[in-house]
């Protein structure tokens, strides 16, 4: 009697686990892939003829700034520098920050641009593709 019931429990647990998977999908992985205390915060925006990425990169230099450009990805590694003096309260981290991801639309790294100002690497990425809908006379 008590075989049946564990049986059962489990075949239960085993459903209520993949309809959590149905109706979360991958936000499993965004929450846990939030938790990284090196992952820098990115802004994507799709302009007209570009994608413009916004990199918060606190305490790092321009000169400590690695940004890679794939037709298809972006990656970027900084590494800050601590300051002088014993913290009363360190929140920032100061060892490095890293950021990689997948772009929604293939690019042409060779003319990317990027600037760095006030803790913001701006990465403007010249689409490959664009795609202008014509107008079309209906007769």
């Amino acid at each position: 009697m008590i075989g049946k019931a564990a049986v059962e429990a489990a075949r239960m647990s085993s459903q209520a686990s993949q309809a959590a998977k149905k109706i979360l999908g991958d936000v499993t992985g965004e929450i846990s892939e939030t938790k990284s205390l090196d992952r820098a915060p990115l802004d994507l925006i799709d302009a007209d003829v570009e994608l413009i990425a916004l990199v918060a990169l606190p305490g790092a230099s321009k000169d400590m700034i690695d940004l890679r450009v794939t037709e298809d990805s972006l990656y970027v590694d900084a590494k800050a520098s601590p300051r002088e003096g014993r913290y009363l309260r360190q929140e920032l981290n100061s060892i490095s920050l890293k950021r990689e991801i997948k772009l929604p639309a293939e690019v042409k790294p060779e003319q990317v641009r990027a600037m760095f100002k006030d803790g913001i690497l701006e990465v403007h990425l010249p689409k490959l593709v664009v795609v202008n809908a014509q107008k079309v006379q209906v007769d």
